[in-house]
């Protein structure tokens, strides 16, 4: 079957949220070792450290050159880890200190390196995993020998065997950035010594960096960067939604047949797409003709879609009765560009009386290559099932024929002669629609026959002495023959139809009861019921709970012997068929398939049959992978329905708890403004100053920590409405000052203000109570030997306010610092709710500006206030308001 696209919103939004939840991977791909990717890389990085991206190099290989090394100067470079090997002292990645580092961007070149003894990971490209699923983005380099699936074109090609490769699945999401070098080019760079030193190069040039070589190097490694680009744009088209009508990279279809022939094209096919780094699809029509293909061609047809699809490709079957064009129709529709199809030797006679299907495709594929594969004829001529009973359509054609000739002697008194040809049409058309073909056209000889024989002069004889009788008796020939014909194709598409809609049928009923499922052992029981009635099989589902593995589904098979275990085992692992009839642990009972979604692996579906007999027919193979994705789905289903009830659990605790805050928030208010006037009265000298100064910073604390649940729970409520106005920044950083009681002489907090500010339209409320929390965070956990520094900043029509302080600053791992409840540990913003940063964010964004931090210079914590170009109000405006 062909892959599933994501065709609904929820899918697609999976999708894009799990791809968020990853670092991005950067590959730059070279044809071999000199081309510059490592120095392409670095360049990149500079950019993007100058667009503000946090990058750090973590391994840069500059072998000797100087212009690479400095590239390295303006970036951070992390030290690597030593490790003693056999007396040798070896450098390698620190993915440690990375991981505790955690930037944005992380530069890690030559990802096929083997680490050190001693590493975490054996090789360099694992650690690369890891630091993707931590969400860090990472930038590196490989040459295209060191691709695994590429490993034997390469040998073969360079005479030279790569051991150091790295699998194929890493670069599946990757970018792949092509760093390209024409092989003259990159031979006067060896022979100018800026590649090896001059002995090496000596042997590099006769060796591997001759011309042929490095161009067919190249020419691999910009086919694998265009195929990237190809596929990344068919993943950007499904997550989007957008339709495919285009084809923008290279896509193989090949029409399977029965036979060993078939088994010849399906290589065939196969060295095309290697070559051509393409997907393909091995598509079977099934037509009257190839439903009638009997015996030993029949399982060739089998082993044939077997082959295929252990060699990689996809399988669909496709009911029709014009097999030339179901074959180009699907070759449109799958936006195929190329189509392979095999033909066999035959005589030019025999392909005027039943045509050529490879012929009819390369006539009708317009915009489409076709590779026609010649084959044995032997292995083409298709194997009919032998009539039991051969003479039973003639017989009923000449009993037709028959009544019908005696029902026109009886009406011969009341009805015109010239009807009677007409007539005798009548049992050819019966025989069409009840008979096959031959029916058909034994009928159209017997009305011929019976015709001359009882309707024309010398009657009851074969002979005819009239012109006209001749013209008559050929032309019913004719028109019986053609009638025949087109009433038989006529049946045929009717047989064609009603399967496919019994197919359909079948897979209605079936999606419909797992829709109305919501267990999952009832799931797993129904689905098997089901498979095993449409498939006439045993069926069960297997899944691992508790490292271990669980049979449902089936009461009858509650226990795998151990081949049957093994075998799906690797099917959950590996995600691909095994078991009996498979490639992989054949001599198991039972042939897993894999439950994939887009969650991931929700189980393995097992099918066996008791006899000895193939497990799947070919002609349900379509079937059985329409109802594999199926009961994927409905599995998929209950997991997300189930996580659809513990989200709508935490909304409902959320709003408990939110509202719990607030009441308490308006309860305490009234009593603690009381307490908060009766320390304030109390005089601040005497035996009792220093606690009557605690009870004052404490109760302040106590109100702001109240007023900070009170905001909570208006923004948790939507009932944030900005009032906008101009204001004067200097203003509402002069107020804020005033509230924290640091406008005296021992003030720790200095501003620097820019005297050119113009006035912004925010709300003044909103701004104030930011800056005071961010003051006030930055004064309760910095020492108190150190200034607090309020920076006003108006620069390019853009306003900002920073707050900087000397605190002990962020640890790598504060990206979670503004989200509600957050209190980082081991930073200068421990303690209090873990509300504050989080209002502060809402309230900004609600304004239109935007807030980050980050580590300052020499020590501390920087917070930044950004309002947008367009929230400046221009000095005509201010004039006018």
């Amino acid at each position: 079957m062909v892959e599933d696209q994501p065709t609904s919103d929820a899918t697609r939004f999976l999708r894009l949220a799990r791809a968020e939840e990853r670092g991005r991977l950067t590959v730059y791909l070279g044809a071999a070792p000199g081309v510059g990717k490592t120095y392409r890389m670095l360049q990149d990085a500079a950019r993007q450290r100058t667009d503000g991206i946090d990058v750090v190099v973590g391994v840069a290989e500059t072998h000797g050159r100087s212009e690479t090394a400095l590239l390295l100067d303006p970036l951070e470079v992390m030290p690597r880890r030593h490790y003693a090997h056999e007396g040798h002292r070896l450098e390698e990645f620190d993915i440690d200190a990375a991981l505790a580092r955690h930037p944005q961007l992380i530069l890690v070149d030559e990802l096929a390196h083997t680490n050190a003894p001693g590493c975490r990971h054996p090789k360099r490209w694992q650690d690369v995993a890891e630091l993707l699923v931590s969400g860090i983005d990472v930038a590196t380099t490989i040459n295209i020998q060191h691709l695994e699936s590429l490993n034997d074109i390469v040998a073969g090609i360079t005479h030279v065997r790569v051991r150091e490769t790295v699998p194929d699945n890493i670069l599946e999401h990757a970018e792949i950035i092509a760093v390209d070098l024409p092989p003259e080019a990159l031979i006067e760079r060896l022979e100018a010594g800026k590649i090896y030193l001059p002995e090496t190069a000596g042997r590099a040039l006769s060796n591997f960096f001759t011309p042929t070589k490095l161009a067919a190097l190249r020419e691999l490694a910009l086919r694998y960067a265009a195929s990237n680009v190809d596929r990344r744009l068919s993943d950007q088209l499904e997550l989007s939604g957008e339709a495919r009508a285009f084809v923008s990279g290279d896509r193989l279809m090949v029409a399977v047949s029965p036979g060993k022939g078939g088994a010849q094209v399906v290589r065939e096919a196969k060295r095309l797409a290697d070559m051509l780094h393409a997907p393909w699809i091995a598509v079977v029509i099934e037509s009257g003709s190839a439903r009638a293909v009997y015996g030993a061609q029949r399982e060739q047809l089998a082993d044939n879609l077997a082959l295929a699809s252990s060699l990689g490709a996809s399988l669909m079957t496709v009911a029709a009765t014009d097999v030339g064009q179901a074959l180009v129709d699907q070759a449109r529709e799958l936006r195929a560009s190329q189509i392979v199809i095999g033909k066999s030797r035959r005589s030019r006679w025999f392909e005027w009386r039943h045509g050529s299907i490879a012929q009819e495709v390369i006539r009708k594929a317009k915009g489409v290559s076709v590779h026609v594969v010649p084959v044995d004829e032997a292995d083409e001529k298709p194997q009919r099932a032998v009539d039991p009973h051969p003479y039973r359509d003639p017989m009923l054609a000449l009993v037709l024929v028959g009544g019908t000739v005696g029902l026109i002697e009886v009406a011969l008194p009341w009805i015109s002669p010239s009807a009677v040809d007409l007539l005798l049409l009548m049992p050819v058309i019966f025989s069409a629609t009840l008979l096959r073909m031959g029916g058909a056209i034994w009928s159209a000889v017997w009305a011929a026959l019976a015709f001359n024989f009882f309707f024309t002069e010398p009657y009851h004889t074969l002979t005819i002495y009239s012109p006209a009788d001749v013209i008559t008796f050929g032309v019913l020939a004719l028109v019986a023959s053609v009638v025949g014909a087109l009433a038989g194709r006529v049946r045929r598409q009717a047989q064609t139809s009603a399967g496919v809609a019994r197919l359909n049928a079948s897979l209605a009923r079936f999606a419909g009861l797992m829709g109305g499922l919501s267990d999952r052992d009832e799931t797993a029981r129904v689905a098997c019921s089901e498979i095993g009635g449409l498939l006439d099989v045993e069926a069960i589902i297997v899944s691992i709970e508790d490292d271990g593995l669980v049979v449902r589904g089936n009461e009858h098979y509650r226990k795998l012997d151990m081949v049957d275990e093994a075998a799906a085992k690797w099917t959950l692992e590996n995600g691909d068929p095994a078991g009996r009839d498979t490639g992989t642990l054949n001599a198991a009972d039972w042939q897993f398939h894999p439950l994939k979604t887009a969650l991931g692996m929700m189980g393995v579906l097992g099918i066996a049959r008791p006899s000895q007999q193939r497990v799947i027919r070919p002609d349900d193979a379509t079937l059985l992978a329409s109802l594999v994705d199926q009961t994927a789905l409905a599995h998929e289903r209950l997991v997300l329905e189930g996580r659809a009830r513990e989200v709508d659990a935490l909304q409902q605790r959320d709003q408990l708890r939110g509202a719990l805050l607030g009441s308490i928030a308006h309860d305490l208010r009234t009593p603690l403004t009381a307490v908060i006037a009766a320390t304030e009265a109390i005089p601040s000298e005497g035996s009792f100053a220093s606690e009557v100064l605690i009870a004052r910073e404490e109760s302040r604390r106590l109100q702001r920590f109240l007023n900070d649940l009170l905001e909570a729970s208006r923004i948790e409520h939507g009932a944030i409405r900005p009032s906008m106005e101009s204001v004067d920044m200097t203003d509402v950083i002069a107020a804020v000052l005033r509230d924290l009681r640091q406008t005296g002489p021992d003030t720790r907090v200095v501003t620097a203000i820019d005297a050119d500010c113009p006035l912004v339209r925010t709300d003044p409320l909103l701004v104030r109570h930011v800056l005071i929390n961010l003051i006030d965070n930055a004064l309760k956990f910095s020492p108190q030997s150190s200034k607090i520094l309020v920076e006003l900043d108006c620069r390019d029509d853009d306003v900002a306010l920073r707050v900087l302080d000397r605190g002990p600053g962020l640890p790598p791992d504060a990206a979670a610092l503004f989200d509600r409840f957050e209190r980082l540990e081991g930073t200068d913003r421990v303690g209090g709710s873990g509300l504050g940063l989080w209002i502060a964010k809402n309230f900004i964004e609600a304004v239109g500006g935007s807030i980050a931090a980050e580590n300052r210079e020499g020590g501390g914590a920087v917070f930044a206030i950004g309002l947008p170009q367009a929230t400046v109000v221009s000095g005509e405006t201010a004039d006018h308001a």
